[in-house]
């Protein structure tokens, strides 16, 4: 669990149990456009229910809560379980592809009582590249959909080009892959995981004339 610490006013500190910081994946850059932050509490039937706790960014960019679990008396409080959904208009972030949100557990805390767990430092968020996001014309992008047996669209599956090239498919099961490191005329697999149900598929494409138009890969 990463925490962050903010000092304020007089002995009072503020701790966030979680740091967040939002990393733009074809870039390693900052992201651009639009990213709103949403932060959702687990009750006690395991049910996530939104909370109107805004986030704070820092100096930096990082993502943090100050403050969360914070009380006047914290004996016999237990953790509570929190997840933040990030919504951006230029990508799809990275941990869709197994998960509905980044999870982290806060421990009560007051000036008297710091919480059970602190360190610092933080987390990547890593933003994958939707299908609108502008990429340089000299960037060759590989547009595509994926879909189950049924030819029914899937999302949030991940479309691979080796080890350097990822990007997830959106809502419509649609992805815009950029292809750097692929050479001309050369045969190379695109591969498609969906780590939520184990399906997996396999396209063979070759440059250029695989961008002539959409490509379709099936998972089972």
């Amino acid at each position: 669990m990463t925490t962050w610490i903010t000092p304020a006013v007089e002995n009072t500190q503020l701790f966030s149990p979680v740091g967040l910081r939002l990393v733009d994946d074809f870039t390693g850059t900052a992201p651009i456009g639009r990213v709103s932050v949403y932060l959702e509490a687990k009750d006690a039937s395991g049910n996530w229910g939104a909370t109107d706790v805004p986030a704070t960014k820092t100096p930096s960019g990082v993502v943090t809560y100050p403050g969360l679990e914070r009380h006047a008396v914290v004996t016999g409080l237990p953790s509570r379980r929190y997840r933040v959904r990030l919504d951006a208009e230029f990508y799809v972030p990275l941990y869709q592809r197994n998960a509905d949100g980044i999870e982290f557990d806060a421990f009560p805390y007051n000036d008297e009582h710091p919480p059970t767990t602190v360190t610092t430092g933080s987390q990547d968020a890593v933003l994958t590249p939707a299908t609108n996001y502008q990429i340089e014309g000299h960037v060759p992008v590989l547009r595509g959909v994926v879909v189950d047996s049924a030819n029914a669209p899937v999302k949030n599956v991940l479309v691979t080009q080796g080890a350097k090239e990822r990007v997830l498919t959106d809502t419509r099961g649609n992805f815009a892959l950029p292809l750097r490191w692929v050479a001309a005329n050369v045969t190379v697999p695109v591969d498609a995981v969906d780590e939520r149900t184990g399906r997996t598929g396999m396209l063979n494409i070759q440059l250029p004339g695989s961008l002539s138009k959409s490509q379709t890969i099936q998972i089972s």
